[in-house]
């Protein structure tokens, strides 16, 4: 409402006493300044440290479901499962997910989506060096970023045949074994080997951390490029995803502080990538580096990257054009009527599947009394204060969610102009990440190595070895350098064991806990590590309890 100021004239009556009979001037009297009210990213009122909304129980708004077991990543929300339209399309999508899809390879990481992101979570690790990786993949780059112009920007250690006959060693790596032109065997064989690092928390209490060691092992088309860098990264949980693509990029880029502006050691940046789909430059909000602008390029990536299949959005097979054995087996395959491995139907219904996949509602909530467990308040404070929200952003809007740019689903085919998905628009969600680049510190060396740690320059002995110190990878993609990661969301991380109990954290796993990944943050969060550090005993607890909670 408009304030009006209001004039009030005071009239003396001097004059009418024997004194001066000049008349009084109007005294003008302003209304109060009103306060100045600072609104956060998303044009709401900022959160507050000491209250904890009601509304934070509801992790996903409308998307939120309300399931704390195994499945609780692979949940449809509610007005999905009330639409029998929807509900058959997410069922559709969800056995695509979970099925072996013709003509995969002829090179590949694993032939199904479900398989790396196990129950709609994360992946893990093997359980032993002496097995295969198979919810993990390698990046690979130079120096400067570009691909090997022979393993191209993405190592894959199985050929088809590893998940056609039953014997996954069939299609494993053998040195030099694909160079004959028309036999084809994996790329090459990673494995992991850890180093402990102990240490102290300032109250004496103990911890130890895991560093890995990365060795590559049996290169069947020859030797990388010179100065070659690697990249692990274990599959993430893909809940959420489709109300963080509708987050609006403006909100996003309001976080933006290159320049550290407030002074607190932060200072996000945008990921900024060409959409494929519109060839128009857009913001990156996938994988863990921001490289991809949405859920429908994620999926056609990771079809093709991942799993050896083309479709409208990527048409190549993953070989490239020196690897003469994996275009010989390509050429074999049965293409579908588009002359691609999966259909626009096919790929329009994974991506309505993983747009869709629930939020688990958050735990500690009593919904009869509306409060909060004491330890879950007090944590939320620590975390505020130690300023883990500087990365972290707890609270989003999302815009209108559009329909996927390859059609209306219909039970037949994809029509024209898809309509907006009304579950995943407008909703108040609480993910907890900026979608930023964040510069996390660390560096990496590559050297080639014998088993027993003596140097070597090739030959069928010769590993590949990166050693890393802290986070870092040295992989630079595309915005991102070697050393910036993109702020994960933390909604669901308390039920990542449960729905995986055999998963751990960070972007290669190497945390076996929510603990150890806290301490292994250095970079611009650093402040905040150290201000975990600090903590008592049992405020760490409340902390992490707090965490746990999300």
């Amino acid at each position: 409402m408009k304030k009006i100021g209001v004039v009030i004239l005071v009239t003396s009556f001097l004059g009418a006493c024997g004194g001066s009979s000049k008349k009084a001037e109007p005294v003008i009297v302003l209304p109060p300044i009103p306060p100045v009210v600072l609104l956060d990213h998303s044009g709401l009122t900022p959160l507050s440290e000491d209250i904890i909304l009601i509304e934070e129980y509801l992790m996903g708004g409308d998307a939120t479901v309300f399931v704390n077991n195994k499945d609780a990543f692979g949940t449809r929300p509610e007005m999905i499962k009330r639409n029998f339209q929807q509900d058959g399309f997410f069922t559709a999508g969800d056995h695509l997910f979970r099925t072996k899809h013709n003509d995969t390879g002829p090179l590949l990481n694993n032939p199904v989506c479900q398989n790396c992101h196990i129950s709609d979570g994360r992946g893990e690790l093997p359980a032993s060096k002496k097995e295969p990786m198979l919810t993990m993949l390698f990046k690979l780059a130079d120096k400067t970023g570009a691909k090997d112009p022979i393993y191209g920007d993405q190592l894959q250690p199985f050929a088809v045949q590893s998940f056609d006959g039953g014997d996954i060693n069939l299609g494993l790596a053998v040195y030099d074994g694909s160079l004959n032109g028309n036999e084809l065997v994996g790329e090459a064989t990673p494995y992991i080997e850890y180093v402990t690092l102990s240490g102290q928390y300032p109250d004496g209490s103990s911890y130890q951390l895991r560093s890995p060691v990365y060795r590559i092992k049996d290169l069947s088309f020859g030797d990388f490029i010179d100065d070659i860098r690697f990249s692990p990264r274990l599959a993430p949980g893909i809940h959420g995803v489709g109300l963080l693509e509708a987050i609006p990029a403006e909100n996003i880029l309001a976080l933006v502080d290159v320049s550290d502006e407030d002074n607190d050691g932060i200072s996000g940046r945008v990921s900024m990538v060409t959409d494929v789909t519109t060839g128009e430059t857009a913001l990156g909000r996938f994988t863990y580096k921001a490289q991809n602008p949405s859920v429908l390029k994620q999926v056609a990536s990771a079809y093709q990257g991942d799993m050896g299949l083309t479709s409208s959005i990527f048409v190549d097979e993953p070989c490239s054009d020196q690897q003469l054995s994996c275009n010989f087996i390509a050429e074999q395959e049965i293409k579908t009527a588009d002359k691609t491995d999966i259909s626009n139907k096919e790929l329009a219904l994974v991506e309505f599947y993983n747009r869709l996949l629930g939020v688990p509602a958050r735990r500690g909530f009593d919904t009869i009394s509306e409060e909060w467990e004491s330890n879950i308040v007090e944590g939320r404070k620590l975390f505020f204060t130690s300023n883990c929200v500087g990365c972290h952003t707890p609270r989003h809007i999302t815009g209108i969610a559009a329909g996927s740019v390859l059609g209306e689903l219909t039970l037949l085919s994809l029509e024209p102009n898809a309509q907006p998905i009304e579950v995943l628009s407008e909703q108040t969600i609480f993910p907890y990440t900026d979608l930023l680049l964040h510069d996390m510190g660390g560096s990496c060396a590559v050297t080639r190595e014998l088993v027993n740690g003596d140097s070597c320059t090739g030959g069928a002995e010769c590993e590949y070895v990166q050693r890393c110190d802290g986070l870092a990878d040295d992989v630079i993609q595309g915005d991102a350098s070697g050393t910036e990661w993109k702020t994960p969301p933390l909604w669901g991380i308390g039920l990542v064991q449960t729905v995986n109990p055999e998963a751990t954290f960070l972007h290669d796993g190497r945390a076996r806990t929510i603990e150890e990944a806290i301490l292994w943050h250095e970079g611009e969060a650093l402040n905040s590590k150290n201000a975990f550090m600090q903590l008592s005993q049992i405020e760490r607890q409340q902390l992490l309890h707090f965490v746990e909670s999300l």
